[in-house]
């Protein structure tokens, strides 16, 4: 087992975090899977070889039948639950979406595993649970009324806002945006809608609510990732971070963190550190199909170790040196010095 990936000085939580979907068997729409599928259980000693210090799950993954068995695992690694998260899009009922769906009984249902979702996240011991946006949007234009959708989700997210208040601080929520895929077009697709969407949300249980931007959904969609984060942190509602790489504009690849844009990404490190971010930062990776599974831990070391170097780095930029180059109007020379942190050149 290696060692655990440490951020240094880091506020709050130190370790490094991932989930079990990350060592999938490697299926993909254009073909099945390219090696044996690990029973989720198992990969959570994989987890803590790799080097993580905390796991993620979906309902799917680990149903509430499994919570106990889970944790009990999970302890005995050292791993703790960062994060779970309902799967409103895995199974064939939420093919229209569950809490925008057109038919009041799916809509329903939706609630149902959320509530159900809440109960688990606090059987885990996890203190946020992340809504995704899956199927939550369109395919074909006046499918659905759009303000009726907005409505909808207002309502199903007050709704288990207001369930959840009786774990008093146990547990909040982060909404994940994105903009297209699997659906062309998905209702809360960035930064923007959810925040939008939170400031619609009843007074009492709008405390409750933030983001989980993730890195390869904000450049799907051609935004800047540091930009997002940055809105999130001044809104006060950054409550998680899902990190990995994305190479333009194309379908969600998540690729190994640090790997398509690393002066990017150091930038990144900077602004969570000098916002004194304390909440969990992990990756939401993908081990492609050409991996065996001997090597299906590599997306989560390689990610790791560059997250650890970056970080690094990122320390020892000299802020003044950022405010001089801001103050005499040079940004190219700045991105200049931040190349030479990158590379460790004087």
């Amino acid at each position: 087992m290696r060692n655990r990936f440490i951020l240094k000085a880091k506020a709050g939580p130190s370790g490094v975090g991932a989930g079990v979907w990350n060592l999938g068997p490697g299926g993909d729409p254009f073909g099945g899977p390219t090696r044996e599928s690990i029973p989720i259980l198992e990969r959570l000693p994989l987890l803590a070889e790799a080097g993580m210090s905390f796991y993620e799950a979906h309902d799917h993954e680990i149903p509430p039948a499994d919570a106990g068995k889970a944790a009990k695992i999970a302890g005995q690694l050292g791993l703790s639950c960062a994060m779970y998260t309902p799967s409103f899009f895995a199974d064939p009922i939420f093919k229209d979406g569950a809490m925008t769906s057109n038919d009041a009984a799916i809509r329903g249902k939706g609630l149902e595993n959320a509530r159900t979702a809440v109960d688990t996240t606090v059987a885990l011991g996890a203190r946020t649970m992340v809504f995704w946006n899956g199927r939550e949007g369109f395919d074909f234009v006046l499918a659905k009324n759009g303000r009726d959708s907005f409505k909808r989700l207002v309502e199903g997210f007050n709704a288990v806002g207001q369930y959840a208040r009786k774990y008093g601080d146990k547990v909040r929520f982060a909404i994940e945006p994105k903009p297209n895929e699997p659906r062309a077009n998905m209702y809360l697709a960035n930064v923007g809608e959810v925040l939008y969407l939170i400031s619609r949300l009843d007074p009492e249980v709008q405390p409750l609510f933030g983001v989980n931007p993730e890195t390869a959904h904000s450049r799907i969609a051609g935004l800047d990732y540091i930009w997002d984060v940055e809105l999130c942190l001044e809104a006060g509602k950054l409550f998680h971070i899902h990190l990995n790489g994305q190479d333009g504009q194309r379908f969600d690849q998540d690729l190994p963190f640090g790997y398509t844009e690393p002066l990017k990404d150091l930038a990144l490190l900077v602004v969570l550190q000098d916002a004194g971010y304390a909440d969990f930062i992990c990756f939401d990776v993908k081990a492609p199909r050409t991996d065996s599974v001997e090597n299906i831990q590599d997306i989560l070391t390689v990610s790791g170790q560059n997250l650890v170097w970056l970080w690094e780095r990122a320390l020892a930029v000299d802020r003044s040196k950022i405010e001089q180059f801001r103050a005499e109007n040079r940004p190219t020379a700045l991105t200049g010095y931040l190349a030479s942190c990158l590379y460790g050149t004087k």
